[in-house]
């Protein structure tokens, strides 16, 4: 019998109305088909899959059937999926089998199953394989375990009837690869027992908690730690075990893993035979196979020494760290060359903005390529010894951000860094002083070429005997060099800094680090007249002793320029106070730094009342509840970096009350983070009534010219209509639109 279309849709729109089932009675009502055919129908379409059959009672229900359609079948996540239809060809394949067989899945598409690399794949077991999808082309499904197979994999195999396109019977075979899962599930049988032995011998605790909050398993070393026999600690209530408090952290911890099915881990103190130690918690788990969870595993172990080193070692590296960053010496740290950590003093040197900035770069990136394969040698040199060792003191140059080329004295010490293998780098920038000692290395002439030519006043200081300056020192200074050598260079210190000049000389020679570069002042030849200088100064040996040399730079203009700017800082301030808007600066957090003075005459307030407050407890927003959560809100986005504005009604003193249009700006600092916010206010209560008159005049006019009684218009320049009022059409006979 060939099946009509149009009644087998009829059937299954039926059948899809009533997703229950229906009766083969219940169906000839409905189709007006005489109940033979009907019965014909419903065989066809149970072979074909498209429909499913159940008793109930003696009655038999017929429904359309849940099974997997193709669409389905091609989204299904299983690694190995293959389709056949009822004369056992492929009509499809995904891709991990065909790579599974070594083939196309183009190349098998269309081909018979049984001549297909299948049956060389599965060998022996391809009968039985074949078997199972003929049942399934027959309507049976069937799931288990295939294998071993090629390359000795098990599957777990799925063989699902399944409707082709236009009703046509298939088979689905889904393979999963269970080979790994099943040696785990083998390993965990004989892990079992090894388990229950370790457990007993264990020196952690190790114990099973149950729904009822009894104590199912307590290995010996857990009981002994009670004072009790496993034998006494077994079924005993768990609560009843312990402190009270202790009692209860335990039960927040254990419900958490029986209302969630997830593991807790959690580090505590507990009480041992009069002393407090501190133990590791593990809670597992252990579920019944509807996925509940029956009993919770725990596993405590004693890290009380653990913790203790922790607290050394933690100790012991915040103090690293402190001097880290203290010191004048340029440090970094790297693992094969990737720099984890750097302190200011290298970011400094190398021209970043922040230590952040160099951690994650190769240190290859701030070596000259002059010094690489250098350097190189030495990292393979470290990494070949057993041990960690140090690399004596070495000159390099290194290349800063901006390209510029350094000199530096590089310091190299292996150590370990939690188990693997770093170095710490120690390096601090000798380009001026290799400078000066290039210069005294040259001949006489040739030094006194370079340094004569010199924009920066050079000097030699032996003791607080000046031995040298050169032309620039005593133009600076107001003379010829002669008028400054074999002087007292103390004579031409300011007072006021005279005693920190000479100081910090004197610990130079004793070998003390004191900064090389700092501003001071001079006094001119006159000994009145007092000159600015940045002042850069080294140790080095002359005529057989040691001595400081340097370089004086002039900064008196530049301080000058600073000068100006405190006074134009001053003119802003006034500035800042004579505008008629209200303005003031805050903090991100919106703490007020800062008001003019339009702002606090309104208020009646001066500007100590309220300095360093939040901004919403200022006068101008007080009295209203609705109005200063605005204000926070406003300053909780401003300070994530947005633009805010909007009307406000600020408080006034006398109770006078204004509408402003109100913003809050962000000020961003260089690393893209807000660093203030400005908050403005614009007096618009004005504009606002002048509105609200054009507003009310404007619904004046729209009502006399809508419903007055006389036709009224609004005629352009070039004679068309505009506007024409209802009386205007009923007068004319003609539509508005018209």
């Amino acid at each position: 019998m060939v099946l009509r279309l149009q009644t087998s849709a009829q059937i299954k729109e039926v059948l899809k109305k009533n997703p229950q089932g229906l009766s083969i009675t219940d169906i000839v009502r409905e189709v007006h088909v005489n109940r033979n055919t009907v019965g014909r129908y419903l065989e066809k379409l149970l072979i074909s899959g498209q429909v499913e059959m159940r008793h109930f009672g003696m009655a038999k229900i017929y429904a359309l059937a849940n099974r997997v359609p193709v669409s389905a079948v091609l989204s299904i996540s299983s690694e190995l999926i293959l389709q056949l239809d009822n004369s056992t060809r492929i009509v499809f394949i995904n891709d991990a089998f065909a790579r599974f067989l070594a083939t196309l899945a183009g190349d098998l598409v269309g081909k018979n199953i049984e001549y297909s690399p299948l049956v060389t794949a599965f060998d022996d077991l391809f009968a039985g394989f074949l078997a199972r999808m003929r049942e399934g082309l027959d309507g049976a499904e069937w799931r288990g375990e295939l294998g071993p197979v090629k390359g000795g994999i098990t599957f777990s195999c799925r063989i699902a009837p399944t409707a082709l396109d236009h009703g046509q019977k298939g088979v689905s075979v889904i393979l999963e690869d269970i080979t790994a899962a099943k040696k785990a599930g083998e390993l965990l049988r004989e892990s079992e027992e090894r388990y229950r032995m370790l457990a007993e011998i264990s020196s952690d605790l190790i114990f099973m908690i149950g729904k009822d909050d009894r104590v199912e398993y307590v290995n010996s070393f857990a009981a002994e730690i009670l004072g009790k026999t496993p034998g006494n600690v077994k079924g005993s209530v768990r609560s009843l075990l312990f402190p009270p408090e202790m009692a209860e952290r335990q039960e927040r911890m254990l419900q958490n893993v029986f209302v969630t099915g997830i593991s807790s881990h959690s580090e505590g103190p507990m009480p041992v035979k009069g002393e407090l130690r501190w133990f590791d918690h593990m809670l597992v788990p252990l579920k019944n196979p509807d996925g509940s969870v029956r009993a919770v595993l725990g596993v405590s172990r004693d890290i009380t020494e653990r913790k203790k080193s922790e607290e050394t070692l933690r100790s012991s590296e915040e103090r690293y760290r402190r001097l880290l960053q203290r010191s004048f010496d340029a440090v970094v740290v790297h693992k094969n060359g990737i720099v984890t950590l750097a302190n200011r003093a290298a970011t400094g040197l190398i021209g970043a903005s922040s230590p952040a900035e160099l951690i994650g770069r190769n240190l290859f990136d701030f070596v000259h390529p002059d010094y690489q394969d250098m350097v190189r040698e030495r990292m393979t040199l470290m990494a070949s010894r057993n041990e960690p060792m140090a690399v004596e003191v070495a000159e390099e140059k290194f290349v800063r951000f901006d390209g510029t080329a350094i000199n530096v004295e590089v310091v190299a010490t292996g150590f370990s860094d939690n188990g693997e293998p770093a170095v710490q780098v120690v390096f601090r920038d000798i380009t001026r002083r290799r400078e000066l000692m290039e210069a005294l290395r040259l001949s006489e002439e040739k030094y006194r070429i370079l340094v004569e030519h010199s924009q920066s006043g050079v000097f030699i200081i032996q003791g607080r005997l000046i031995r040298y300056v050169n032309s620039a020192f005593a133009r600076i200074l107001g003379g010829v060099p002669a008028d400054f050598i074999m002087h007292d260079f103390a004579a031409f210190i300011a007072p006021e800094d005279r005693d920190m000049v000479l100081e910090r000389g004197n610990r130079r020679h004793r070998g003390e680090a004191v900064p090389e570069n700092y501003e001071c002042r001079l006094l001119k030849r006159d000994g009145t007249t007092r000159v600015f200088v940045s002042l850069d100064v080294g140790l080095i040996q002359y005529q057989g002793g040691p001595a400081s040399m340097g370089s004086i730079r002039d900064i008196t203009d530049q301080k000058r320029a600073e000068e100006a700017l405190r006074e134009s800082g001053e003119k802003l301030r006034a500035v800042f106070d004579s505008t008629f808007q209200f303005t003031g600066m805050m903090t991100p957090d919106g703490t007020i730094i800062d008001a003019n003075r339009t702002a606090l005459e309104f208020a009646g307030i001066k500007r100590e009342d309220i300095l360093n407050r939040p901004f919403g407890e200022a006068s101008w927003w007080r009295g209203d509840i609705a109005r200063v959560r605005k204000l926070r809100e406003a300053i909780a986005e401003a300070a994530s970096g947005a633009f805010v504005r909007y009307e406000a009604e600020l408080q006034g003193a006398g109770n006078i009350t204004m509408l402003v249009d109100f913003s809050i700006k962000p000020v961003f600092g260089a690393d893209g983070k807000v660093l203030l916010l400005i908050a403005e206010g614009r007096d618009i209560t004005a504009r606002k009534h002048a509105e609200e008159a054009l507003r009310e005049s404007e619904e004046r006019f729209r009502r006399i010219f809508e419903d007055g009684p006389l036709g009224m218009a609004i005629v352009g320049s070039d004679f068309r209509f505009i506007s024409v009022n209802r009386m205007l059409c009923e007068i004319t006979g003609y539509t508005d639109q018209e």
